[in-house]
């Protein structure tokens, strides 16, 4: 796995590795505790991996909202705000635009993110 070419600090690297431990896409692994995440890259962390999910049609996209704000809430307030908005943007108009745009939205902010977990598991880019 060739993770050079990553933006994303070691400690952000770690959050990731972490998430998708405990979420199971990932066996358990080495993780380097020297580079332990700040919360707020733990919560990234998470909500990168539940995005993740969300791109392989593993879960709903209301699912995917609730998640991240629950994660998000009390770490991020930019990320909390921006991803009710969207919940509310959603449940105002339920449809599959909505949800394009939305989720491209987030795939932006999460580019880094997604990159690395598909490095890491040898996947393609699924959006």
């Amino acid at each position: 796995m060739d993770h050079e070419n990553t933006f994303l600090s070691q400690p952000q690297q770690t959050a990731l590795q972490q998430a998708l431990v405990s979420t199971r896409f990932l066996g358990s692994l080495s993780i380097n505790s020297e580079n332990s995440p700040s919360l707020e890259q733990q919560t990234y962390g998470d909500i990168a991996v539940v995005l993740y999910r969300f791109n392989l049609q593993k879960i709903k996209w209301p699912s995917f909202l609730k998640k991240a704000i629950n994660s998000a809430t009390n770490t991020c307030q930019w990320l909390t705000t921006e991803l009710i908005r969207c919940q509310q943007e959603y449940k105002g108009q339920p449809n599959d635009a909505v949800i394009i745009e939305q989720c491209a939205f987030f795939n932006g902010i999460f580019s880094e993110e997604l990159a690395y977990i598909n490095a890491l598991l040898g996947t393609d880019p699924q959006t």
